[in-house]
């Protein structure tokens, strides 16, 4: 079924690419969430991802992977030229707790939201997250908002495995430091 459906949506079927549009649209709107930290960003990116995977569409290759590798990656792609874009910059976890942010894993479109200082547990570790820099948080967010095997990741980002472990490995030594209120040494 899905199989057909990516095909008749390669030969420019408008119907079956919203059927997909709607298949994918929360995966790739979690991840951009995930790593842009910005409800709005995220629907900028999102939209920009399904005209790019529209008009890319005859790129695509099942034998390389599957459609949702292939949109992880030019999600995750889009937030790194959103970022770029916008000038956007890393938040470390104090300043976000300075700021009353409330980051919830099951967003709405708006991600920061005024607040009181208490943070749950899971917002914490959102906003602990979201202070990674640009070369772990998308390791991250692949790995714990979507569980994606480290396979898929090293294919998303275009990176060896090892480098994958790696990342993932010193992204939990950072979240640990940040989470439990360490200082990194």
């Amino acid at each position: 079924m899905m199989a057909n459906l990516v095909e008749k949506w390669q030969q420019g079927d408008r119907d079956a690419f919203e059927e997909l549009f709607h298949s994918y649209y929360n995966m790739v709107r979690r991840t951009a969430i995930g790593i842009l930290h910005d409800g709005g960003c995220a629907e900028d990116v999102v939209q920009e991802v399904f005209v790019s995977a529209w008009r890319s569409r005859h790129s695509f290759d099942s034998q390389k992977g599957s459609l949702a590798t292939w949109l992880h990656r030019i999600t995750v792609n889009q937030c790194a030229r959103h970022g770029k874009k916008s000038g956007a910059k890393d938040v470390s976890l104090e300043e976000a707790q300075s700021r009353g942010f409330q980051i919830s894993v099951n967003t709405d479109c708006s991600t920061q939201q005024p607040d009181t200082n208490e943070f749950s547990e899971s917002e914490r570790m959102m906003a602990a997250i979201q202070s990674l820099n640009g070369t772990y948080r998308p390791v991250v967010v692949l790995r714990y908002l979507n569980d994606l095997p480290y396979s898929e990741i090293a294919q998303v980002l275009e990176i060896p495995l090892g480098t994958v472990k790696s990342r993932l490995s010193e992204a939990v030594k950072i979240l640990r430091r940040k989470f439990t209120g360490e200082e990194a040494k």
